[in-house]
């Protein structure tokens, strides 16, 4: 479908979308050009979503025909949920399955599939649990299990079961997935006999990371197949798959140190390949803009992450000018280089408002205002100045990290990460599933500083009061 196709549909059978447009624009203008489509005002979450009745958000202006709700982040306090329909999960099953044979060969080597996502009505845990058990029905060679997001349920679940089964593909967060292992290692599992590969959602990861996982795994620290993720959200699906190609590159620009020389950026962000023809994807200032057929459809619709699209030609030449050969990289650690398609690439450096993605929640910037300025023990302390990011300890562990201004004169409570967490889980419903399951560990870091001394890092937002 291309986007002129897309805004058609939107613009006659979409209640809510036609009101926009008219408040927006005055009218329903043509659209016959991508340049038409770029003129269209953008759409987000806050002015037009939460902005209309669900029903006048749907295809046709109905929930008839929408078989499941499935519900998104609570990061205003209240859930958004998001009808589905046939067409939007009919190709999770095939996409699953070319997933899982191209890179593991489930077909030679049967796998437990173990679901350690969150549950209920959660998107990509509901989900991917009813891919797999359709894929288990259809294709065969899986064994399912869903213990959901208890860790202790999932580590007896390997340990017994993993022994018995060719391989095992874990389904999870990045935290949840490397506490999970490291339980599972505490036991006395043999993790490296049991041939565990992650599929991961949820956020980002560091190179760090894939090779702590790795080590744990017993594979080698630059192995490209048994960590992978993509990028997507419960709002418009999945749109990019970090491809073995992916993991490639970000290997290369990681173990050659050439982020910034190639990438032009100091961080790496996350890479994947998405297909133009699938997934309609834009960049406006900085932010992924994204369109999408479905059960509420989507016209220009704002992401909140900030990335860019580079076009297959233009990465691989990139690549080239820094000396780096990333097919050379497939082929020496094993990746077939006649599956790799030449489809563009999306990355991602993070939140354009600077929230951060922490145990699979999304933490904005104004939750941690409104916490620092309700609680009155923490008003009374901190100015209201503050940066946020999400960070990794020296064990790799993840740490919700606030670096908050000290008020003159006044010292840190040593009560406050719990005052603010209990006013997180008040505002996100999201951070509040994430507290009552990893308790302390989902505990806020806040780290006191000096008046002005914010001011001298570039690298974290902050909100100045």
């Amino acid at each position: 479908m291309t986007f002129e196709e897309l805004y058609r549909i939107a613009a006659s059978r979409v209640p809510a979308y036609r009101r926009f447009l008219t408040q927006r624009l005055g009218s329903v203008p043509e659209v016959v050009s991508r340049e038409d489509f770029a003129a269209l005002p953008l759409t987000s979450k806050k002015d037009y979503v939460k902005a209309f009745p669900l029903e006048d958000l749907c295809l046709d202006g109905t929930l008839e025909g929408k078989h499941v709700l499935c519900r998104s982040s609570g990061s205003t306090g209240k859930p958004t949920y998001w009808p589905q329909m046939p067409e939007q999960e009919r190709y999770v099953a095939d996409y699953l399955y070319t997933d899982l044979d191209e890179d593991l060969q489930i077909s030679l080597r049967p796998a437990l599939a173990l679901v350690v996502l969150g549950l209920g009505s959660w998107i990509s845990g509901e989900l991917t649990t009813w891919g797999l058990r359709t894929l288990g029905i259809q294709k065969g060679h899986l064994t399912l299990a869903t213990p959901g997001i208890n860790l202790e349920e999932a580590a007896e679940i390997l340990e017994e079961f993993g022994p018995r089964f060719p391989q095992t593909v874990l389904y999870s967060y990045p935290p949840f997935a490397k506490r999970l292992l490291e339980m599972a290692s505490d036991r006395g599992v043999d993790l490296s006999v049991l041939r565990v590969s992650l599929r991961l959602a949820g956020e980002g990861y560091s190179e760090r990371y894939r090779d702590h996982v790795n080590r744990l795994l017993g594979y080698p620290e630059g192995h490209l197949t048994s960590v992978v993720s993509g990028y997507g959200s419960t709002d418009f699906g999945s749109a990019g798959k970090e491809t073995p190609l992916c993991v490639a590159i970000r290997r290369a620009l990681y173990e050659g140190n050439l982020t910034e020389k190639v990438l032009g950026v100091p961080d790496l962000p996350s890479v994947c390949q998405y297909d133009p023809a699938a997934h309609l994807l834009e960049v406006v200032e900085g932010e992924l803009v994204a369109s999408k057929y479905q059960a509420v459809p989507l016209v220009r619709y704002r992401s909140g992450d900030r990335g860019e699209l580079v076009p297959f030609r233009e990465m691989m030449a990139r690549l080239a000018d820094a000396g780096v050969d990333p097919l050379r990289v497939l082929e020496e650690r094993g990746c077939r280089t006649d599956r790799v398609r030449e489809l563009p690439f999306v990355l991602v450096h993070g939140r354009i408002d600077g929230g951060v993605t922490f145990f699979a929640a999304n933490i904005l910037v104004g939750q941690v205002q409104g916490a620092l300025e309700t609680d009155p023990v923490l008003a009374g302390a901190f100015t209201g100045a503050f940066q946020l990011r999400c960070a990794e300890t020296e064990d790799l562990s993840s740490v919700l990290e606030i670096r908050a201004e000290l008020r003159p004169g006044a010292t840190a409570p040593e009560d406050g990460a719990p005052r603010l967490a209990r006013e997180l889980a008040r505002l996100s419903t999201e951070y509040a599933a994430v507290w009552e399951s990893n308790g302390d560990r989902a505990l806020p870091q806040i780290v006191p500083v000096e008046a002005g001394s914010l001011y001298s890092s570039t690298k974290v937002r902050y909100l100045d009061r």
